[in-house]
């Protein structure tokens, strides 16, 4: 494998960071070097002991389903830079490494806090830091392409190995308390996501191959927002029509605007017409008045 998950975090965290972290803890460079140097193994041995512990990595891909990831810092210098970051962020990866680290999360701190002689709130926000930049990393894999549990749970055990022996011989303690001998990569054929191009490409779009079950759930998921824009644009279009329609001033009843009611005042009521109406129909008064067709006036009828 050219590239690995810890050499990826590692990367993150230049001299210039160190730097600016230290200074922001109020801890020298060495040891919030010394601190990093013991979270980055800790963290990623930590959720990969977590897979291994519940028997898969449903429950990470279903916990990074939660939030949105398109506004995460995807680097360290972006993620500890004023106004980057918000509370919901920082909140989100507290949660995630409690997801990973449970009840033991700080018996973790403080060992890792004795080690590099920093304080435990500056461990905790280190663990915190890097947990931002792997949740975000991973978290856009699997909403945007696609990354199944499947593949994760590949991708970390295929670097168990790795992240067991990157944990500094001061931190035993740790590994005997989340139980880093158990961290062993598999033997057999390097798997497609073990692979040479595994997390190449840019920060923004790591190489991780995704499974025909996650693409399909991608695409299911954008199929679904699309059809709901179109709900909802149909009923904004009907909304408008029912508006346009005329509506009488005292019960909000639609009616026609071209119907016109001729008023009693103009009814034709002309001898002529009165004429045409007894030729046509044999009567011109009341037609309710008993009698045959005709001959209505009842003061008429023979007895």
């Amino acid at each position: 494998m050219a590239v690995h998950l810890l050499s990826y975090l590692k990367e993150q965290f230049t001299p210039a960071v160190v730097d600016q972290l230290g200074s922001e803890l109020s801890e020298s460079s060495a040891s919030t070097l010394k601190a990093i140097n013991g979270v980055l193994p800790t963290l990623l041995g930590g959720l990969t002991r977590h897979i291994q512990a519940t028997g898969g990595s449903s429950s990470i891909i279903s916990f990074l389903d939660k939030e949105d990831y398109g506004k995460t810092p995807l680097n360290v210098s972006q993620s500890i830079s004023e106004h980057i970051i918000n509370a919901n962020t920082t909140a989100n990866s507290r949660d995630f490494l409690d997801h990973i680290f449970d009840d033991k999360l700080p018996r973790v701190i403080e060992l890792i806090s004795i080690y590099s002689g920093t304080k435990p709130q500056s461990v905790h926000t280190i663990l915190t830091q890097a947990g931002i930049i792997l949740m975000g990393v991973l978290g856009r894999q699997e909403q945007e392409k696609g990354l199944s549990a499947e593949n994760l749970q590949t991708l970390l055990l295929g670097q168990a190995t790795e992240f067991k022996q990157a944990l500094p011989s001061g931190l035993d303690g740790i590994g005997s308390l989340l139980g880093f001998n158990d961290l062993v990569t598999p033997t057999g054929p390097q798997t497609e996501v073990q692979g040479t191009d595994n997390l190449s490409g840019t920060i923004i779009n790591p190489n991780i191959p995704k499974s025909t079950e996650g693409e399909r759930r991608h695409e299911n998921v954008r199929w679904l927002r699309w059809a709901l824009i179109a709900i909802a644009l149909l009923v904004g279009f009907m909304f408008v029509q029912q508006c346009r329609e005329n509506q009488n001033s005292v019960d909000g009843i639609s009616t026609d605007s071209t119907a016109r009611v001729e008023s009693d005042a103009v009814e034709d009521t002309s001898a002529a017409t009165k004429a045409s109406i007894r030729q046509a129909h044999g009567q011109v008064s009341d037609s309710t008045v008993p009698g045959p067709l005709g001959i209505r006036d009842s003061t008429k009828m023979k007895r």
